[in-house]
């Protein structure tokens, strides 16, 4: 049983695999983005039922990408996490300051599947 589509966007291939695996074994389809490039087509072509997005990238972070999605994500109402391991203090600024969804801090597996879980059924209630 499917639960649901996570587009999961991280610059780092270790990350994105493990974190891929952790979510399909749970059941849900996750779609990978390595990077920035190519995810506006990838938002709109896929359709994601939540965005996990890395905030520390190189050339282009992840709050600046939010940035630039945010009007189609939000006509949308597709939920957007956060998911990094910088300090708590300034993922919760960066929440506030660009009004995503939430976020996630890197390895707290148990956080990873509650909030995804909670998005996700509230968005597909409303659908």
């Amino acid at each position: 049983m499917k639960r649901g589509k996570i587009l999961l966007i991280d610059d780092n291939e270790v990350d994105l695999h493990l974190t891929k695996i952790l979510l399909e074994k749970v059941g849900y389809t996750v779609l990978e983005n390595q990077g920035w490039l190519g995810v506006t087509k990838g938002i709109k072509f896929l359709n994601p039922d939540l965005v996990l997005l890395d905030v520390n990238m190189p050339a282009l972070s992840g709050d600046s990408l939010y940035d630039l999605i945010s009007t189609y994500i939000k006509a949308q109402k597709i939920p957007v996490l956060f998911y990094s391991s910088i300090d708590e203090t300034h993922l919760k600024k960066l929440k506030i300051m660009k009004g995503v969804t939430d976020y996630i801090i890197k390895g707290d597996i148990f956080q990873l599947y509650k909030k995804i879980s909670l998005y996700i059924k509230k968005k597909q209630q409303f659908n």
